[in-house]
């Protein structure tokens, strides 16, 4: 996996870190953009599954797959579980993550997928980390890949570790009894 090399700026989504704790099968309708393998999802008004976008508040998980746009599936295979750690690179373009970043949350900068390699290009937003409720990932740790080694200045892209802060399926996103 070439994204997956250290002091590399090669975004591809978010991917499992560890084992796998569940994928399950959602319906992407006709109406839905293309999805790449990486890419967080949410759960449109329709019932179907379409990509995140940055500020989502309610989502489902992360695309194991791609589907080309204007393609309906109805298995398309999502890894949804609450508790689910992925992998994802920081973008580093104004402000370098640091130590500090770490228990905070981060937003995600949803940019489309690779074409040419059917990855996602989804990020964390470095110069978003904070304590901010509503961010989307909560960031756990830096990728063992990295070394233990922070970046110091800007456009030194890491590795992180980071679970959905605002999951679709999370116990305190529910309401009601």
């Amino acid at each position: 996996m070439p994204y997956m090399r250290a002091a590399t700026d090669a975004p591809f989504g978010a991917m499992p870190y560890n084992e796998v704790l569940r994928v399950s099968p959602y319906l992407k309708d006709a109406s839905a953009v293309a999805i790449y393998p990486g890419d967080f999802v949410i759960q449109e008004a329709d019932g179907g599954i379409g990509v995140s976008t940055a500020g989502s508040t309610q989502i489902v998980g992360v695309a194991a797959e791609y589907s080309a746009a204007s393609t309906a599936k109805q298995d398309f295979m999502v890894y949804d579980h609450p508790e689910q750690l992925f992998t994802i690179q920081d973008d580093g373009d104004t402000t370098q993550m640091a130590q500090t970043e770490i228990g905070l949350n981060a937003n995600l900068i949803t940019t489309t997928g690779n074409t040419t390699t059917l990855r996602s290009n989804h990020e964390i937003d470095s110069s978003s980390a904070a304590t901010t409720a509503t961010l989307a990932l909560k960031v756990h740790a830096l990728h063992p890949i990295e070394g233990g080694t922070f970046a110091t200045t800007t456009a030194q892209q890491k590795r992180w570790v980071v679970s959905i802060n605002t999951h679709f399926l999370s116990a305190w996103q529910q309401t009601g009894v």
